[in-house]
């Protein structure tokens, strides 16, 4: 992205946070008294009756804290790997997948934390890009260009990961064990935490301390939004900003929505019913 100063740009509240990952279905829950855990997904969505008998399952999980912050699990991948998605040199970013049959023995999915533009002095139309790139650029360097990883119990210790807890990992990419505290702020680092323990209250220990974490999940919202009018259109005229990249979506789903909104703009102007 060059500059924004012939367009009509604002920076905007966005979000970030890492990918987490755990056993989609670990079996033996039961014995040994050891209890519900992350790794029975299926077990928790489905009952016990049903949990191996259909696919991976689905979750989805929110939380909103006392000081304002939301935290949420994005882009839940059921059966699925987390995904260097690197664009840039020198900077790293991670997001997840699933294959059509959901085959991973992990289940993943981003879990995030609101950002305002007071978190990042975010005066200029592009100062919440730069600061999701300098994100980037400390994951990078925490893995040496590859994934970062660290467990959530020693996040939480502020400790380096040394080895997996009861399962391991499954990414595409190399992964490296780093201690991720640091790569923000204190406060939204408590928030992240303080998410993951309030989702256990929905789904068995959630913040189970072997659940693996991999950063940065910085590409789930646009930081920056392009101005338009009741039109759709931007202060240049004929230029439609929508979807995800102009910052009027958070997904797949909202970013169709508001496609089809411009396109029944354009024809409105262009090309009207008679």
């Amino acid at each position: 992205m060059e500059k924004m100063s012939k367009y009509n740009g604002m920076p905007k509240d966005f979000l970030w946070g890492g990918a987490l990952a755990a056993n989609q279905m670990e079996g033996a829950w039961k014995e040994g008294g050891k209890g519900w855990c992350l790794a029975d997904i299926n077990r928790s969505q489905y009952g016990e009756k049903y949990a191996e008998l259909l696919e991976a399952a689905p979750y989805k999980v929110t939380a909103n804290l006392a000081n304002g912050r939301g935290v949420y699990s994005f882009c839940m991948c059921p059966g699925g790997y987390v995904v260097n998605a690197s664009s840039e040199e020198k900077r790293l970013a991670v997001n997840g997948m699933s294959y059509s049959d959901r085959g991973s023995k992990n289940a993943n999915s981003a879990i995030i934390v609101s950002v305002t533009p007071d978190d990042f002095d975010g005066t200029d139309a592009l100062s919440g890009v730069e600061f999701q790139r300098r994100l980037e650029e400390k994951a990078f360097a925490l893995g040496n260009g590859k994934i970062p990883q660290q467990l959530f119990g020693d996040y939480c210790e502020n400790k380096k990961s040394t080895a997996y807890g009861t399962f391991s990992s499954e990414t595409r990419g190399e992964t490296a064990f780093s201690n991720l505290r640091g790569l923000f702020s204190d406060e939204m680092e408590k928030s992240f935490i303080e998410g993951m323990h309030s989702f256990a209250k929905h789904i068995p220990e959630f913040d189970r301390n072997d659940a693996i974490l991999s950063g940065v999940e910085s590409r789930t919202s646009s930081p920056v939004r392009i101005r338009r009018d009741e039109a759709f259109e931007a202060n240049i005229r004929g230029i439609y900003p929508c979807g995800e990249g102009a910052g009027y979506a958070g997904g797949i789903t909202s970013a169709a929505m508001d496609g089809m909104k411009v396109a029944e703009a354009v024809i409105r102007k262009y090309q009207p019913f008679q």
